[in-house]
């Protein structure tokens, strides 16, 4: 059956994410993204994209705290968050989840790039980490 052959596979993500080894989260969000493919009706598109935007904004905000080039962060940024915004392939999502999906990641893109052009201390870096998990929450409505 389907469970038997995604168990193993869902078991290491889930892993992955609890033990939180952000080095491997974007294999999470491939696995994610194939999941859904195949499955598309098994997560609602507000959780399914809850979770990965989440994933992407912590493997973004543990480049800021690993004190990595600007470049690096940038680069990880743009190829996570595209400035075209989310690609819609579910005809169940509503105007509402994309508006959301939209604002939380142009806020946690804007907070970035603001450190970026003005890179400061520590406690600003946390405030990017603290948007990282608001962007991972922003379902937050009914």
């Amino acid at each position: 059956s389907l469970w038997l052959m995604l168990e193993a596979p869902a078991a290491l993500c889930w892993r992955v994410v609890r033990d939180r080894c952000v080095e491997h989260f974007p294999r999470v969000l491939e696995f994610l993204r194939s999941l859904r493919a195949a499955a598309p009706g098994l997560v609602r598109y507000r959780h399914h994209e809850r979770l990965c935007m989440g994933l992407k904004a912590k493997v973004v905000v543990e480049l800021i705290l690993q004190d990595r080039p600007w470049a690096q962060v940038l680069n990880a940024l743009h190829h996570h968050f595209p400035e075209s915004g989310p690609i819609v392939r579910d005809p169940k999502a509503t105007k509402q989840d994309l508006r959301k999906i939209l604002e939380a990641q142009e806020t946690f893109c804007q907070q970035v790039k603001q450190l970026a052009e003005a890179p400061v201390d520590l406690a600003s870096r946390l405030q990017v980490r603290l948007a990282g998990l608001e962007a991972s929450m922003w379902l937050k409505f009914p």
